[in-house]
């Protein structure tokens, strides 16, 4: 199928998570006290604002200014960049792994639009566990992101693909 088809399935995702990346950010951004901590849930989800300067479990943060734009960036811009068009351009796609491309691309431009925005952090908030075994502080675009994979890898290991 043609790039329109491929489109049908690719944007509605990856609008849909950036949306949802971008309002949760904004609402809590503005309802949210820096260094107060809520629970809900006896204490399975935690929200605490904070703003990353790295990636997944702070990866990179440590980095130097310089360094971290060309990295987390212009290197997740042009990563970005890429998956949308070999999204769109693949021989053979089915639509499961259009709309992980679509979830990746919606929660890529969540933590890029942050990062340029907010001079190279990202607003992480969510950190959700039992006790002692918890997740790391992520936001909606996080999410996004691993749902991407999620569905990405799910539509590549379905049998009968089907082409779009």
């Amino acid at each position: 199928m043609g790039i329109q088809d491929r489109l049908r399935w690719l944007a509605p995702s990856a609008l849909a998570w950036f949306a949802a990346d971008q309002a949760t950010k904004a609402w809590l951004k503005g309802a949210l006290t820096p260094g107060v901590e809520l629970t809900a849930l006896d204490g399975a989800i935690l929200v605490t604002p904070v703003n990353n300067p790295g990636a997944f479990l702070s990866i990179g943060a440590g980095l130097d200014d310089h360094a971290r734009g060309l990295v987390f960036t212009v290197g997740v811009a042009l990563v970005l960049a890429a998956l949308l068009v070999w999204s769109l351009r693949a021989r053979v796609l089915s639509r499961l792994e259009l709309l992980g491309a679509g979830s990746f691309l919606g929660g890529g431009l969540g933590n890029l639009l942050d990062r340029l925005v907010q001079g190279g952090t990202v607003f992480d908030f969510l950190n959700l566990g039992i006790g002692s075994v918890r997740t790391g502080i992520f936001n909606i675009a996080d999410m996004g992101l691993m749902v991407g994979v999620a569905l990405f890898v799910a539509g590549g290991l379905t049998a009968g693909r089907r082409q779009v």
